[in-house]
This record gives C-alpha cells, sequence and structure tokens, in this order.
C-alpha cells in the first residue's frame, strides 16, 4: 500500500514538472512567435515584389549556413527521433543553433514550419526539468512530453500536436502510453500561456465551411481522398529521399548546402508563388479556390521539391503543415476532376490524409487539421486519415522509426 502511495505521489509531482515544462515552452513560444511574424511582416511589406524572394532567400541560405558553420548542425527531424531513441534526451545546446536558423528560415520562405524548431526547444527543456527536480529515471518521458509540448503550443493544436509526438517515434502505433498525461499536461500549459500572453489571434486558424454533420455520401468521399492521397505521398517520399541522396553524395560543405537551398527555396516562390512559405499563412489563400488544375499540379510539384531542399539543404523547421497543404492541393485537384465531390471537404480530408500517409500518424493529423478548422468535418477527416494510413504501404518517410526498448512502467524505479 505505501508502494502505492508513492508511486502516485511521484506521477502527481511528474505531473506538476510537466506543468513547469510546458510554461517554459509557452513562454518561448510567444516570444518566438512574435519575433518571426514581426520581422516577416515588416520584410515583405517592403518587398512586395516576388521577384525579391529570390535574393532574400539565397542572402538567408548564406547566412544560415554562416551560423551552423560557426556552431553545429544538429540534423532534421529524423535525428531527433533516433537521439530519442537511442538516449531518450535533448541538450540544451542544440538551442543554439536552431532558433537563429529556424527563424530565419520561417521569414526567407522556408518550406517547414516552426514546429520543428520549437519541438526540439521543447525537447531540451524536457531533458534540463528532469534533471532539475530529480526525475532522471522519466527523462525520456519529460524529453517526448516536451517535444509534444512544443509542437501543440506553436500551432495552437495542444492535443494533436501531443498525441504527434507520442505517434511519430513508432511505425505503426503508440507505444509509451505512460508519457500519454504528462505530455498532454505539458501541451495545454504552453497552449495557455501563449494565448493569455499573445491571445488567441497568434494561433493560426484556417477558414473554412462546417460540413457536419456527415452524410454516409461526405464519408464515402473521405474514403476516396484518402485513397487517393497515397500514390501522392509516395511519390513526395520517394523525391524527398532523392533530394536527399543528391546532398549526400555530393559531400558540400554546410554553407554551399544551405546557399543552394535557399536559391532554389527563391527561384521556386518566384515563379510559383504558392509554393513560398511553409504552408500555415498560405493555407487560407488556397482555400479560396479559384485555381485551375495545372496551376495546382505545378504548386503541388513545387512544395515537395521546395521542402526537400529545406530539410536536405539544411534549413530547419517541420514538415507537418506543408505536408498538410499538399494534401489540400491534392485534395483541391481531385475535386476539379471529379464531378460532385465537394472542394471543402476535398481539401480538408486530403490534409490529414497525406499527412497520415507520409509519417504513419492518423489521430494526430486528423486532429491538428481539426483543431486549425475550428473543428470542421471530424467524422470525415477522422475516417480519411485511417484509410490513408491502413491502405498505404510503409513508405518509410521516417526510417528513424522505432519500438520503445524499456520494459513498462521504467519510469517508476526510484532514482539515485
Amino acid at each position: 500500500m505505501e508502494s502505492l502511495r508513492l508511486t502516485e505521489r511521484r506521477f502527481n509531482h511528474m505531473l506538476l514538472v510537466a506543468v513547469i515544462l510546458g510554461v517554459g515552452v509557452g513562454l518561448v513560444a510567444t516570444g518566438f512567435r512574435m519575433v518571426w511574424l514581426f520581422a516577416k511582416h515588416h520584410l515583405w511589406a517592403t518587398l512586395t515584389a516576388t521577384y525579391w524572394r529570390v535574393p532574400v532567400s539565397i542572402g538567408a541560405g548564406i547566412l544560415i549556413g554562416a551560423i551552423l558553420y560557426a556552431t553545429f548542425y544538429p540534423g532534421a527531424l529524423s535525428v531527433l527521433v533516433q537521439q530519442f531513441h537511442s538516449e531518450g534526451r535533448v541538450e540544451l545546446e542544440e538551442n543554439i543553433p536552431i532558433l537563429p536558423v529556424g527563424l530565419i528560415g520561417l521569414v526567407a520562405g522556408q518550406n517547414a514550419g516552426p514546429e520543428g524548431v520549437m519541438s526540439v526547444v521543447g525537447g531540451s527543456f524536457g531533458t534540463y526539468v528532469s534533471e532539475l527536480f530529480g526525475f532522471e529515471n522519466s527523462t525520456k518521458l519529460l524529453t517526448l512530453a516536451g517535444m509534444g509540448a512544443g509542437f501543440g503550443t506553436i500551432l495552437g493544436a495542444p492535443i494533436g500536436g501531443a498525441l504527434l509526438w507520442l505517434e511519430l517515434p513508432h511505425e505503426r502505433g503508440l507505444e509509451y502510453y505512460e508519457a500519454i498525461i504528462p505530455t498532454f499536461v505539458a501541451s495545454f500549459a504552453g497552449y495557455l500561456t501563449e494565448a493569455t500572453i499573445g491571445g488567441m489571434e497568434l494561433f493560426p486558424a484556417w477558414q473554412t465551411t462546417s460540413l457536419v454533420p456527415a452524410t454516409l455520401g461526405k464519408l464515402s468521399w473521405a474514403i476516396g481522398i484518402g485513397l487517393v492521397c497515397i500514390p501522392f505521398g509516395l511519390v513526395y517520399s520517394r523525391s524527398f529521399s532523392l533530394i536527399g541522396r543528391g546532398f549526400r553524395r555530393s559531400s558540400l560543405a554546410v554553407y554551399v548546402r544551405t546557399t543552394i537551398a535557399g536559391a532554389v527555396i527563391g527561384i521556386l516562390g518566384w515563379l510559383v508563388p504558392l509554393s513560398y512559405f511553409y504552408g500555415g499563412s498560405k493555407m487560407n489563400v488556397l482555400l479560396e479556390g479559384g485555381y485551375s488544375l495545372p496551376t495546382l499540379l505545378l504548386t503541388l510539384a513545387a512544395v515537395m521539391i521546395a521542402a526537400g531542399f529545406t530539410i536536405h539543404g539544411n534549413w530547419i523547421g517541420g514538415l507537418i503543415i506543408p505536408h498538410m497543404f499538399m494534401g489540400a492541393l491534392v485534395g483541391q485537384a481531385a475535386a476539379l476532376v471529379v464531378p460532385g465531390l465537394p472542394p471543402m471537404l476535398a481539401m480538408l480530408t486530403g490534409m490529414a490524409a497525406f499527412n497520415s500517409v507520409v509519417t504513419g500518424t492518423p489521430l494526430s493529423s486528423a486532429l491538428i487539421a481539426i483543431a486549425l478548422t475550428n473543428g470542421a468535418s471530424i467524422t470525415p477527416v477522422f475516417l480519411a486519415s485511417l484509410v490513408a494510413f491502413g491502405a498505404s504501404p510503409s513508405i518509410g518517410f521516417l526510417s528513424e522509426a522505432d519500438s520503445r526498448s524499456e520494459s513498462p512502467d521504467f519510469h517508476l524505479g526510484d532514482d539515485d
């Protein structure tokens, strides 16, 4: 009985630490977002012509390369997942290049979002507070909770963001069940902190039309979109790998890689305007519709290429929202081809389905899409995401995904 009370007390203490962790993540996320949006607004309010995207992105690539050359390149999302499995921790020092490089890339049109930056920040905070408050046995869980908090806070999707980092490290499913509650607690603490300081208007919101209640016809369309996203997800995954293989074989210096990436991002952004920036700010433009099928397909190809060069060119960011933008493009294109398919429904289901195919995260993909569209079409979005996940082959976009190595409740042992 005494052992049970001790375990319960320890768990409650860990939840308190998770709240502290979330508040810390929320403070950093708020400051990061405010600086990023301020710089982006003032830069592009001055340089309004799209041709400015080329020199700005090239200049950003040079600057990012200089920062990484002077410090170090911490790696992309795949490295973070691998590091989580092998070490179960993220060091605070990784924030030194992550924060400035992520900020510059977001201002300069990269096709990767802020969630990648804040995942690292949150993970490092999780590692730090676990050691600060004597939870060494729980370091891996609090690191995971921090990554989920960073993701959910910066996107304004505390449920889906938290769940994504519980799904992402594994090929099929969610294995660290012990981290579920601490991760949700930390994510909501961060979200409420940012909302309190900066207001709800800081969070992105995609203006969609609610399509509830669901009908049998809408559910049928959702299944179809889930299946349609599979081949597009496969093409994207292979093109992404091809770009990465090209960079690896070239063995270029980091500042050369970042500059090449900047040139490609800028040129694509000039020639195909909707391929510039990571997707969140341009989603409402796409949701308004009115684009032709060739324009949609060209934009989809450009976004896929830009995402590959962003990540493999050593710019730093997350790809979840870019994936959802790709899925929205697929959905809108399908609505132009298939008579009777509602465009809004196709886009909403495509957002979740495409990311579900590529990353193998059906639950969080649906929840993030739902959160960012104010709860539109909950059932069809979940259905499309699950169908896409269940029917797709193992794409292996994140080859570092692995099974847990710890026994159940490994964190409940006595800390030294």
